[in-house]
């Protein structure tokens, strides 16, 4: 008689350890499947906030965008908006790409010490906060059914100091730049452009000195003519290339054809406070009189601005605009005789580290003068594109001074420091980039 058969126990057991072994190979497979695809939305959120905050920064830079334009401090959800009208929606363009997914994101800004950010001290920062759900297609089994995927990117605008102080425009003058006699211009840490491509475009005679010290350099687009017991220290660069006006881009104050003064004038020893406005026919200020500058922009119409005799002139956050519009004729600034000038150009705003501004579309043939025994103490950029500027006599200049003029000539003295934060001079220009 046959025996009978015995099933094996521990083929159950194999079928037991494989199927085991199978659910947890594929639950290893499908953790690494969610993970990885959580891994990928985690990039490309990273990329769209990246993308937001730099946007939304350029667009701050090219438009002014500010504090003021825009709600400092409050979060802004993202909406679409085309085209868009601030550096929010601008930013909001870029911070919800193509899906799938969708993805949800907010905008911030301020120009308070960025979040989180230390070592970088930006005028203004915006954030973007990216975000996207991720459903779990493995992980759902195992009761997470989703993930929320967050990125978040901090851009900064900062301004970037010029390194040169000196810029003379005229692309064809003869002694473009004119030291002569037994003159000075000396430059500490900061360099002077000479765009004319003239044989004697950096003049520099008698027993004069033109010294671009600390690091400073001489850039002469033509070549140079230095006699007697003149120097140019270091050497001048010449053959290089011409520079762009570095204030190009600053919008000119608008005004209309009213007039706040007409043909201003205060002699004797009369004193006066002054308000910014428009000053049709210029403003003469001369004999002992004591005048002082409200703060604010001072648009001369026509004749210019003399200021001479024994003349005090006093003044914080001054922008002279010297134009001729509506029938009115640009003339020269002029500060001759022994007048005392003490004026500082705006910290902040649009006219930021500008003194004197002369309309890009004016031209005349006098050159702008400071001269005789002057004391100048002007914190500021002296901003004549098309004109030309003389430097002669007793002329004392402040550090943080700088000069983008046509033309510049120099008999007397003139020391000029680099302003390293463009504070003073304006000299800077804004830059928009990731701080985090």
């Amino acid at each position: 008689m046959d025996s009978p058969v015995h099933s094996n126990s521990r083929s159950g057991q194999a079928i037991i350890m494989v199927t085991s072994s199978l659910l947890f190979t594929f639950s290893v497979m499908g953790l690494a499947i969610d993970l990885g695809w959580c891994y990928f939305l985690k990039m490309r959120v990273q990329t769209a906030a990246d993308a937001a905050a730099i946007s939304a920064a350029v667009y701050a830079k090219n438009n002014g965008d500010a504090c003021g334009t825009v709600s400092c401090g409050v979060i802004y959800t993202c909406t679409g908006v085309t085209p868009p009208t601030t550096s929010m929606q601008a930013g909001c363009l870029y911070a919800t790409l193509d899906g799938p997914p969708r993805m949800t994101a907010t905008m911030i800004e301020n120009n308070t010490a960025p979040p989180g950010v230390t070592g970088n001290t930006p005028s203004m920062w915006i954030k973007a906060t990216v975000s996207t759900n991720s459903p779990n297609n493995f992980l759902f089994s195992a009761g997470f059914a989703s993930a929320t995927i967050t990125a978040q990117a901090i851009a900064g605008l900062s301004s970037q100091p010029s390194t040169s102080c000196v810029y003379v425009l005229d692309a064809t003058a003869a002694g473009a730049l004119s030291v002569t006699g037994n003159s000075t211009l000396s430059s500490s840490s900061c360099g002077v452009y000479v765009n004319s491509s003239s044989a004697t475009a950096l003049n520099v005679t008698g027993s004069s000195n033109v010294t671009a010290s600390s690091g400073g350099k001489v850039y002469v687009h033509g070549n140079t003519n230095i006699t007697g017991t003149s120097t140019v220290t270091p050497t001048a660069i010449t053959g290089s290339a011409s520079v762009a006006d570095p204030l190009l881009t600053l919008a000119a104050p608008s005004f209309t054809a009213s007039c706040d003064n007409t043909n201003y004038a205060i002699a004797s020893s009369s004193t006066a406070t002054l308000n910014p406005g428009i000053y049709c026919g210029g403003m003469s200020i001369t004999g002992n009189s004591t005048v002082n500058l409200n703060p604010g922009a001072y648009i001369l119409n026509g004749g210019g601005l003399k200021i001479g005799n024994s003349a005090h002139v006093y003044g914080t956050g001054v922008t002279f605009f010297n134009t001729g519009k509506f029938t009115y004729i640009a003339a020269p600034v002029l500060l001759t005789g022994n007048p005392t000038v003490t004026i500082s150009a705006p910290t902040s705003g649009t006219y930021k580290g500008i003194s004197f501004f002369q309309d890009r579309t004016v031209t005349y043939g006098m050159s702008n003068a400071i001269a005789n025994s002057s004391t100048v103490n002007i914190t500021g950029t002296y901003y004549f594109p098309t004109t030309a500027m003389a430097l002669t006599g007793n002329v004392s200049t402040p550090v943080y001074s700088a000069f983008v003029v046509g033309t510049l000539n120099i008999t007397g003295s003139s020391q000029l420091k680099n302003d390293s934060t463009g504070t003073y001079t304006g000299l800077s220009k804004t830059v928009s980039t990731l701080i985090q």
